[in-house]
């Protein structure tokens, strides 16, 4: 056994941890994480008031329509329109921003020509379902979910054609007596025009071809297939592997799988929430709050489940002194004291459990929502840092917080053996330094002795 886990440990080090360490360090990839990680307030303020409009409460709905009005649940939505619903220009802005710190640009002129570019390719117009087009508008839809992938592409693209074309000989120089202000502005004037001329000529040839739009072109050949692979059980099981195959070598494995995986899991929180707002039922079982409610409670792996199981069961002084210090975080879902404290993080013992945990509830919380014993989740975007039950009773009712028990129970059961082996090495190293220490106490004093006797 200990064999074959060193082979497969050694092949992970040399095969995927060198990939890992890439896609970490990956500007591009980099700057969608930041860029998303920006944005979440503005996500959780807006998923704020549709819990306000949307409580899952009996009865929750008839009391706000009497007490406040009919129009009451549709004014709430006017904050989810200027965030959620603009998803994809908050990413532009956001990404911009992350892309030309990395590479040292001047930060407001890649957000003003991302921006440009992103609303050169969209159509400002608005097919119907009778066949008529009404134009002068941007649809949301363009701005929403279906947009996300394309802005993130025209975004890095943009930031990178202005380093570019960010050159001496492309730059208009003005004299040193004109203000800075204007001065920026002129010598941005020519790699702008040159950028803002592919994003148009890239739209034009986007009118020949059958998609018509970029926005198409990139939602039915990218988007929707990877959302199609995404929502599947097997795609999770392989995401989750990997999150917790990171941390367990000291990388942040959540940044990681998220900086490729968050982009799909947002779009279909997304359509979940679109669904809500318009009072439908959900579609959708994988979304980010399926991973954030179930999967990850007390932080990856579960580790919620293994604090328990080490503060009620552990006898070692380091085990018991560790879960004490770890749990105001684990409430919180932060668990790096308990990676690194335990740890957990190149400890061979405890990465089976760690592997194993988020696999197994992976599978359970889909199979209780593809039978209907649990709800999807609705769209709500809520902190990751909301502590276990709160965030199960606000995503899916009474049901949320059931199966978030049922899942604790399930991790503690896995975690069990391997955390109690380990508590048994502690104790037994404890005990050995104790006596060390009693033997060296005896041989100081009677040296001690021998001194005053002679």
């Amino acid at each position: 056994m200990s064999h074959n886990m060193n082979n497969f440990t050694a092949f992970m080090e040399r095969k995927i941890l060198p990939l890992a360490m890439k896609i970490e360090g990956n500007d591009y990839l980099s700057a969608i994480k930041d860029g998303f990680i920006r944005i979440m307030p503005f996500l959780i303020i807006g998923s704020f008031f549709l819990l306000i409009a949307n409580l899952p409460i009996p009865g929750y709905n008839e009391f706000i329509v009497h007490h406040f009005g009919e129009k009451f649940i549709g004014q709430l939505n006017y904050v989810l329109d200027a965030t959620y619903s603009v998803m994809a220009l908050l990413v532009v802005v956001s990404t911009s921003i992350s892309l030309a710190k990395r590479w040292q640009l001047n930060e407001i002129s890649c957000v003003l020509i991302s921006l440009v570019s992103f609303l050169i390719v969209t159509p400002y117009k608005l097919p119907q379902d009778n066949g008529a087009v009404i134009s002068d508008v941007i649809p949301t839809f363009a701005l929403g979910a279906q947009g996300l992938f394309l802005s993130l592409i025209i975004t890095l693209t943009a930031v990178r054609l202005y380093r570019l074309f960010n050159h001496p000989r492309l730059m208009i120089s003005m004299p040193s007596s004109v203000p800075p202000a204007v001065a920026n502005s002129f010598s941005s004037l020519i790699p702008s025009f040159l950028i803002v001329l592919i994003f148009w000529l890239t739209r034009l040839l986007f009118e020949i071809t059958p998609f018509g739009t970029a926005q198409e072109m990139i939602f039915k050949v990218l988007q929707a297939p990877m959302m199609q692979l995404g929502n599947t059980l097997p795609s999770q099981m392989v995401a989750e592997f990997f999150v917790s195959f990171f941390w367990f070598f000291g990388l942040h494995g959540d940044s990681i799988v998220t900086a490729i995986m968050g982009p799909i899991w947002r779009s279909l929180t997304l359509e979940n929430m679109q669904a809500m707002k318009q009072g439908l039922p959900p579609v959708n079982i994988i979304t980010q709050q399926f991973r954030d409610v179930f999967l990850i409670c007390g932080g990856t792996g579960f580790t919620l489940a293994m604090l328990l199981v080490m503060l009620f069961r552990a006898k070692s002084k380091r085990m018991r002194e560790i879960a004490k210090l770890a749990s105001p975080a684990a409430i919180f879902n932060i668990n790096e004291p308990i990676i690194f404290g335990v740890p957990i993080a190149l400890n061979p013992l405890l990465f089976i459990p760690f592997i194993i945990v988020p696999v197994v509830l992976c599978v359970i919380t889909y199979s209780a929502m593809a039978f209907g014993w649990l709800p999807l989740t609705s769209g709500l975007e809520i902190p990751w840092t909301t502590p276990i039950f709160i965030s199960g009773f606000l995503i899916c009712g009474w049901k949320g917080m059931l199966f978030q028990a049922i899942n604790l129970a399930v991790a503690m059961t896995i975690y069990y053996p391997f955390v109690m082996t380990l508590d048994k090495q502690y104790l037994r190293d404890e005990n050995e330094q104790e006596e060390n220490n009693v033997n060296q106490d005896e041989v100081i004093l009677e040296y001690k002795e021998g001194l005053r006797n002679e």
